[in-house]
């Protein structure tokens, strides 16, 4: 029998584009209206899903902090309307330099792809309609908050992406920068190659310590494409090992 073909899924937010500086700035002036001061080293180890959301989490997580009690909801909604704000304000969103060229690498091999983020549906058609690349996946490729009942860490986005993709999860690799995400996709029985935005020391330990394959400083790191190539090989992602957790520069 010949074995299930390989999927690949990338999340979006600090993975394909880097908007997380806008996410955190907005996370930060959603903080002070709720009365809570941040420094973006604070928010970093005092708000556990900081960075990789989801959203929802983040709120919850300043609201036991607000001394005036604001409700999630509020903080919520103050972040995202600071989010817009910023992300408009901008005349150009780019895909982070290298991830471009490892999609049409996929693509061209005729590797099934798809993108499983936390972001509302809406919001993520737009992204990657502005970054250039939604008409590499399409529209019916992209997964987002409100097509699964629970939101990451649990692993329903990336079982949903390999669902619609024709393969097992353990056929699937996923690309992720998050602690959050990779969970996510570890959950869901996914092979997992991080390239993380940011380098924080603890950060990088907390996420090698989800079971990534590999983590690499950014998607032009030398060996990323040959361990790409390896994972998507005939044989499907499942045999791959994880654990090897050093930055690869």
């Amino acid at each position: 029998m010949t074995a299930p073909r390989s999927v690949v899924a990338f999340d979006l937010d600090g993975t394909l584009v880097d908007l997380e500086r806008f996410h955190h700035e907005a996370w930060l002036a959603a903080a002070r209206q709720a009365g809570v001061e941040l420094t973006w080293d604070q928010a970093l180890r005092g708000l556990p899903h900081f960075i990789g959301g989801p959203d929802p989490r983040v709120a919850e997580e300043v609201a036991a902090l607000s001394p005036a009690g604001v409700p999630p909801a509020v903080t919520l909604a103050a972040k995202q309307r600071s989010f817009d704000v910023l992300v408009g304000s901008v005349d150009r969103i780019t895909a982070r330099a290298g991830a471009e060229a490892v999609l049409e690498r996929l693509l061209g091999r005729g590797v099934p792809v798809a993108v499983g983020t936390v972001t509302e549906r809406e919001t993520a058609l737009t992204i990657l309609r502005r970054a250039g690349l939604l008409g590499l996946f399409g529209e019916a490729r992209v997964v987002a908050a409100r097509d699964v009942p629970r939101l990451k860490p649990a692993p329903d986005v990336y079982l949903a992406t390999a669902r619609l993709l024709g393969a097992p999860p353990g056929r699937q690799l996923v690309f992720e920068d998050s602690v959050t995400g990779a969970t996510a996709a570890r959950s869901a029985g996914s092979t997992v190659l991080a390239v993380p935005t940011v380098h924080d020391p603890d950060y990088l330990r907390r996420l090698g310590a989800t079971g990534v394959a590999a983590v690499f400083a950014d998607w032009r790191a030398p060996g990323l494409l040959s361990v790409v190539d390896r994972l998507t090989a005939a044989a499907g992602t499942e045999s791959a090992a994880t654990g090897d957790i050093r930055v690869r520069a």
